[in-house]
């Protein structure tokens, strides 16, 4: 497993932000209404605890935590731009810092969160399909 201490509090904090922050992008990709909005944020917040799916207790352990500070960006286009730009620079330092095992549980709880968000309101939309293909292409660059 990879320990959190393993990491600087920067480097934690951006662990732990960029799962709310692909959360977030995933409400936003499409204007659903406030209805539906209300149940992706559900699903959001039930995704992000629900990391003993993942077989990964470093995954587990940054469930358990809450980041400090802000986690989302103001818009739709800067809340999308946020997730796709830090969710690679996340995988990057778990590379060089953490096991294989934990950069692919992250790499999925990542996607998960945003497929399972995107879905809450009983549908993905075309442009929350994209999010997610933009989001996994992301990971995997």
């Amino acid at each position: 497993m990879t320990d959190l201490s393993t990491f600087t509090g920067d480097e934690l904090d951006l662990l732990l932000h960029v799962p709310r922050q692909v959360a977030w992008a995933a409400v936003l990709a499409e204007e659903d209404g406030l209805a539906a909005t209300a149940r992706e944020l559900y699903a959001g917040g039930k995704v992000l605890v629900e990391a003993e799916r993942y077989g990964s207790e470093f995954i587990e352990a940054l469930a358990a935590r809450t980041p400090e500070g802000e986690t989302i960006g103001s818009g739709p286009g800067e809340a999308v731009a946020d997730a796709l730009g830090k969710a690679p620079t996340a995988i990057a330092l778990l590379r060089v810092k953490g096991t294989e095992h934990d950069v692919h549980a992250y790499g999925q709880w990542l996607i998960e969160i945003a497929v399972r968000v995107s879905d809450g309101a009983g549908g993905i939309s075309s442009a929350e399909q994209s999010f997610v293909a933009r989001l996994t292409a992301a990971i995997k660059s």
